[in-house]
């Protein structure tokens, strides 16, 4: 919400000078987070930058299109410029810059000096400006006329100048979405009262109830509707005065009706809408749209609409959409002559539903959304009916047509003093808590142990007692808390090793090269096909949201899979040369039996591989990333873990045969890693090789150890030698280090060499290891090692058929 503070002392009497930021701080502590201030005229040198009056204008001797104006800015002598507008005229009011201002290529725009100039031979000392030269807009079509009251040599600074709070205003705090709910919040800080602007207007003509009716189907959607009919507008551009407010709250001005609903919105906190009266057809019914119902919007667009629609229609179908948008066909135009004004409360779930859906953020939606009072509708019906036909020549016929099936009483709260004190944390006094609560609009009362308190018809957020004790320390101030001591130890933090272990597993893969991302736990059953086989789906059956918002997001994901490869899909189109993705998420799937309606929710992790190895300056190579990638970046992150599951050949739907391994760790499966199969990328319209894997860390986790695990500091040396096996292509080097391991002698060992050629068997490879032995209890001799390695080569000929290459 910006808040100008011009606008605002139209209802505070501020002092001429204020501190803004202790205005803004002493907001910010009290009721909402001012996040900035914007100060309008700041840059304009006070001295050079002035309001000048055009005192004559004359044709330019050299140029048809120049013309010289004479302008009395406020020194001794009128000073002749040479100026290229086409609105200059004689008697205006305007922006003057002397020789030397700062002047600017529009918002943001690069800054110049203003020199002295001889134009088409003759000279000018000084510029009319247009907007975009100071810096408030691009329009620069014409020059910046000020309204007649302006006086010649007033700094630019002091007559146009402002400062614009961006105050942060929380979700429940709808009365703060306006300039008066501000204004009435500082004048409760600082003391002052608050001013609410006139809405009385002469009524002209017959009833309003002949020219409309109103009806509404469902109170629960729409608790009250008020129109008012203003006939003989002329439509046509807003005065100066009310343009610049709207653009300093952030608002484009339209034309003069438009405009001021866009004020009053603005300043009250009520979203207003005009129709053109001419183009609507008998009762307007507030109502839910029906099968196969469409809307064009205000913005061209032609918009399908669901059952749940919250619409104004007429006889002939839909007007608007309640609350967010109004339609293309009653729009207010140059032709308009009369107005009907709709001010209304609509339910604020509806409202964000259809928001939500269409994709249709709005000033208006925004602050339906959360929660306006019915009381509310009336007074910014009146208040926007006097400026109509104050502003553009209207009369507004008798009465407001009031629909309002149940009104609702105010509520009356009881707050106990020792409640008061609880809630708060110290005891403010009785007169003090009267005070506060009064600055804010309340009623209250003292009644025996505590007060009745009834709150402003505009504050629907406060409903609980609880509620009350907060307004009273928001205005009391915070700082007054006392500072207290714990009434016992902070508690050691539980150790939380599943979470921990989680971590690892991030920084592992993270550490290994790839990237972190989060897709959108919903999906299609579209998209679930491409993944998974007919019949596990089947099995899997996965549940189904009962109102999903679109087709493709209406189920909860029983795999993470499907994912990951749209995300590599986006990552490859967008010309990524290699893409390493992981997520660790939920997956939901269906409990059977008498376990509960709610879904299991299994934790997994799922990665993907893809594209060209980068080099050391991150620029591809010429060789793809592959099984073994995958591979090294699992392990990498198992290092991390303290576990070590064991690769194992296997089977996969999606993958391809002979190019998956299973991972598994104390005798469970915990994981899948394998090659994707072509016809499996070409369902994502991916057409290179993709290297997948999933783990399952419910069954992972569990068995990861500690993070901290003290091993004893190895007090002998090593031995380290090497072993060239020769086996079968089909053994797995895993299982063959696995054997290796098992011997208490071998304190590390690594595979250092794969060959297969022509010096060996075409069935047969050779696999090389490193190995480091080491005893912790005395210095082995290279016969130890020898004996040992013996006995290690004779297992793995009995088990794997191994031989020592020779």
């Amino acid at each position: 919400m910006l808040v100008s503070l011009k606008w605002l002392r139209d209802y505070l009497e501020l002092p001429a000078t204020v501190d803004i930021d202790d205005l803004a701080h002493r907001l910010t502590m009290a009721s909402a987070e001012v996040e900035g201030i914007r100060r309008t005229g700041a840059q304009w040198d006070r001295a050079l930058v002035t309001v000048g009056a055009v005192l004559t204008v004359e044709p330019h001797p050299n140029a048809d299109r120049l013309r010289l104006a004479t302008v009395n800015y406020g020194g001794a002598q009128p000073q002749q410029v040479v100026c290229g507008a086409p609105n200059v005229a004689a008697g205006q009011r305007i922006a003057f810059a002397r020789e030397g201002a700062t002047l600017f290529d529009g918002p943001g725009g690069a800054s110049s000096t203003l020199k002295r100039a001889k134009i088409r031979g003759v000279e000018s000392a000084g510029m009319v400006l247009s907007e975009r030269e100071l810096g408030l807009s691009d329009a620069h079509e014409g020059i910046l006329v000020l309204p007649p009251d302006a006086t010649p040599g007033t700094p630019l600074a002091d007559y146009l100048g402002d400062v614009v709070l961006d105050v942060h205003v929380w979700p429940n705090r709808a009365d703060m979405m306006s300039m008066l709910g501000v204004a009435r919040e500082l004048g409760a800080i600082l003391g002052l009262p608050a001013r609410e602007p006139p809405e009385q207007y002469r009524e002209d003509g017959p009833p309003a109830a002949e020219a409309v009716a109103v009806a509404i189907d469902d109170p629960a959607l729409c608790a009250r509707y008020i129109a008012a009919v203003i006939e003989g507008v002329t439509v046509g551009d807003s005065p100066r005065w009310l343009q610049d407010r709207l653009r300093a709250a952030g608002q484009r001005p339209i034309n003069n009706v438009v405009d001021v609903t866009n004020y009053v919105m603005l300043e009250l906190g009520q979203p207003l809408h005009a129709f053109d009266l001419a183009q609507v057809r008998g009762r307007v019914t507030v109502r839910t749209a029906r099968p196969g119902e469409r809307l064009r919007t205000l913005d061209g667009q032609d918009r399908e609409l669901t059952v749940d629609t919250l619409l104004i229609t007429d006889e002939r179908g839909p007007l608007a959409l309640a609350g967010v948008m109004g339609g293309q066909d009653t729009e207010v135009s140059p032709h308009t002559s009369t107005i009907l004004l709709e001010a209304a409360r609509f339910d604020p779930a509806s409202i964000r539903r259809t928001s939500t859906r269409l994709r249709l953020r709005s000033e208006s939606s925004s602050r339906f959304e959360r929660g306006l009072s019915p009381e509310l509708a009336l007074h910014a019906a009146r208040r926007a009916t006097r400026l109509l036909v104050e502003l553009c020549g209207g009369r507004a016929r008798r009465g407001l047509v009031d629909v309002y099936p149940r009104p609702q009483p105010a509520p009356r709260l009881h707050v106990t003093s020792a409640r008061l004190d609880t809630v708060i944390g110290f005891a403010v006094p009785t007169p003090e808590v009267e005070h506060g609560l009064r600055a804010l609009g309340f009623e209250v009362a003292a009644r025996g142990d505590g007060f009745e308190v009834q709150p402003p018809w505009w504050r629907t957020d406060v409903a609980i007692p609880d509620d009350v004790a907060e307004e009273v320390v928001r205005i009391a101030g915070y700082d007054r808390l006392p500072a207290t001591t714990l009434a016992g130890h902070i508690p050691p933090p539980e150790p939380r090793p599943l979470v921990e272990a989680r971590e690892r597993l991030r920084e592992g893969l993270v550490a290994a090269g790839l990237h972190e991302v989060i897709t959108y736990s919903l999906t299609s059953q579209e998209m679930l096909r491409r993944v998974l086989p007919p019949e596990q789906l089947a099995t899997l059956r996965p549940l189904r949201l009962s109102n999903p918002l679109t087709a493709d997001r209406e189920l909860l994901r029983p795999t993470l899979r499907h994912a990951l490869l749209e995300a590599m899909d986006r990552n490859l189109r967008a010309g990524a040369g290699e893409v390493a993705l992981f997520e660790i998420a939920r997956v939901y799937l269906r409990r059977e039996g008498a376990a509960g309606p709610l879904p299991e929710e299994r934790e997994m992790a799922a990665g993907a591989l893809c594209g060209f190895e980068p080099d050391r300056w991150g620029r591809a190579t010429d060789r793809r990333l592959d099984f073994f990638d995958a591979k090294s970046a699992l392990e990498q992150a198992f290092a991390q873990l303290g576990v070590t599951p064991r690769f194992v050949a296997g089977e996969e739907f999606g993958m391809l045969p002979g190019r998956v391994a299973r991972l598994r760790l104390g005798g469970e499966d915990v994981g899948v890693v394998g090659v994707l199969h072509p016809d499996t990328l070409a369902r994502f319209e991916i057409d290179q090789p993709v290297v997948l894997f999933e783990l399952d860390l419910a069954r992972l986790l569990p068995q990861v150890p500690p993070r901290h695990q003290a091993v004893p500091v190895p007090r002998f040396p090593a031995v380290e030698q090497d072993l060239a096996l020769v086996v079968n292509v089909d053994v797995p080097a895993g299982a063959l280090r696995a054997l290796i391991e098992r011997s208490p002698l071998v304190a590390a060992v690594a595979v250092f060499d794969v060959y297969r050629g022509e010096q060996l068997p075409a069935d047969k490879k050779s696999v090389a290891f490193a190995i480091r032995y080491q005893a912790t209890d005395r210095t082995l001799t290279s016969e130890d090692a020898n004996r040992e390695q013996a006995r290690i080569v004779a297992r793995l000929e009995r088990e794997f058929g191994a031989t020592p290459r020779a």
